[in-house]
């Protein structure tokens, strides 16, 4: 017989379909799915749609794993909404990459039809049956938590990069993060700096970024705000890109957000 602790903490996979989707209830799951052998014992510490996910829920969310006797249980399922699915799964990645864990969403509401909230969890305890250990997204098929980028439009997730490595010790410090994205014309003016703790500069698929960048990063240095640039590129090879300093490679921007928020 199985253990496996399920943690709901809401999303589409504990909402229902009416006028709106709503959310429900976070653990409704369970109601739907079937799977022998496997005993559930069940927690919630919050239940939002995951695009209103902040610092505090994260918080309380590492809280609850942090109080999980993971030698009592052959995984963890999380329970998720898929928006933020991927900045989630990195965090946790770097934190718990040690231990069993798959974060699972679902495209639609568990009792509509076509939904792949009830596929998406037995995925997830199958995986789990099977031993493996480290941080999983179970979305229409497994990925790596640490190397999963957020949906597209299609509601689409990729795995990219090599995947970094996991952090030494890490913690979970609150930070104010400025992600920027470039795009044509991009005037760095109108990026306010004031109480930033770091920006993160997202690059081209190329691995490059406008000239302009340059100045600003000189304007975050002059104001002792860390500057790095994160792509899913093993190089940079234009010479565009010459002389940039401080690039995370082989990451994603979610993972690379996550490492920053657990790094003092």
């Amino acid at each position: 017989m199985k253990k496996i602790l399920i943690i709901g903490t809401g999303g589409t996979i504990a909402s229902k379909k009416g006028d709106r989707i709503s959310l429900d209830s976070p653990l409704k799951i369970l109601d739907y799915v079937s799977c022998k052998n496997v005993k559930f014992d069940c927690v919630s510490p919050f239940c939002v749609f995951s695009e209103n996910i902040d610092f505090d829920n994260w918080q309380r969310l590492i809280n609850c794993l942090e109080d999980v006797d993971f030698d009592r249980y052959d995984g963890v399922i999380i329970l998720h909404g898929s928006d933020t699915l991927a900045y989630t799964g990195a965090l946790l990645a770097n934190l718990f990459y040690d231990k069993t864990i798959v974060l699972v969403a679902s495209d639609k509401p568990v009792e509509q039809s076509g939904s792949n909230a009830a596929p998406n969890f037995e995925r997830a305890v199958e995986f789990i049956s099977e031993g493996v250990r480290g941080v999983y997204i179970s979305f229409d098929r497994l990925y790596r938590a640490i190397r999963t980028t957020s949906a597209d439009e299609n509601d689409e997730f990729y795995a990219v990069g090599k995947g970094t490595g996991f952090i030494k010790n890490p913690v979970f410090t609150p930070k104010n993060i400025l992600v920027i994205k470039p795009y044509i014309n991009i005037d760095y003016k109108n990026y306010n700096l004031d109480g930033v703790d770091a920006v993160l500069h997202t690059m081209y698929h190329s691995a490059t970024a406008p000239e302009s960048v340059r100045a600003f990063e000189e304007k975050c240095k002059a104001r002792n705000i860390p500057f790095y640039f994160v792509t899913a590129k093993s190089r940079a090879d234009y010479e565009t890109a010459r002389d940039f300093e401080n690039i995370i490679f082989n990451s994603t921007v979610e993972n690379a957000y996550a490492r920053l928020l657990l790094t003092k």
